[in-house]
């Protein structure tokens, strides 16, 4: 009677022991589900306050651009009305594809003209021209191009006035590139440097950015 006793006590602690430890995993595999929701609730969460973050700065950004635009028109309008002329286009343009070109002419006792293109690219390819003359007045010119391509290919050809190329200038994911060129004009030397030059940029499918920058005095 004893051993029954016994056995039948045994088999009561196991059952209770079995449950007691279902109950703990049960309640374990809860607090874990649980946490595991919070940790997505945080993690959407800090995505929408990226997002709203990029917005922001995207938007400011825009206003930052119009501004800028808006200042370097007024000082150009200005720069007209006192009677003093350029004929190398409009000072500033910028297209929501990443495209800045910037040109200002400075007054003194030597003329100066500096013209700036940039452009960001994403997977993209095209191919464009755009000019630059040189006056028979300037002395010095001072040109260079830098940039980096992740992948693809950046192209720049440089045509001096008359067609003949000046350089062919390649921008790849190889490294960032840094080339700068410049030169004197006298009467002896470089007289042939001076109309207009071409920029031609090809890019095939270029991810990247780059500028251009000359310069005249």
């Amino acid at each position: 009677m004893k051993k029954k006793v016994f056995m039948l006590a045994a088999i009561t602690l196991i059952t209770a022991v079995i449950a007691v430890q279902s109950a703990t995993a049960q309640e374990r595999s809860v607090g874990e589900k649980e946490k595991e929701l919070r940790d997505l609730k945080e993690l959407e969460s800090q995505k929408k306050a990226q997002e709203k973050a990029q917005e922001k700065a995207m938007k400011e950004a825009e206003v930052n651009i119009e501004k800028a635009t808006e200042k370097i028109n007024e000082m150009m309008r200005t720069y007209r009305g006192s009677g003093r002329s350029f004929s190398y286009g409009e000072p500033f343009i910028f297209t929501p594809g990443g495209e800045f070109i910037h040109g200002a002419p400075f007054g003194g006792d030597s003329e100066r003209t500096t013209w700036d293109f940039f452009r960001s690219v994403k997977g993209a390819s095209f191919t464009k021209s755009y000019s630059f003359d040189v006056e028979k007045t300037a002395r010095t010119v001072v040109m260079s191009v830098n940039g980096d391509c992740k992948s693809g290919e950046i192209r720049v050809s440089i045509i001096m006035p008359g067609g003949k190329s000046y350089s062919d200038i390649v921008i790849d994911e190889f490294g960032n590139l840094n080339w700068r060129k410049s030169f004197n004009i006298t009467e002896e030397e470089n007289k042939d440097k001076t109309g207009e030059w071409t920029f031609k940029i090809s890019a095939r499918n270029a991810t990247g950015q780059f500028k251009i920058s000359l310069q005249t005095y």
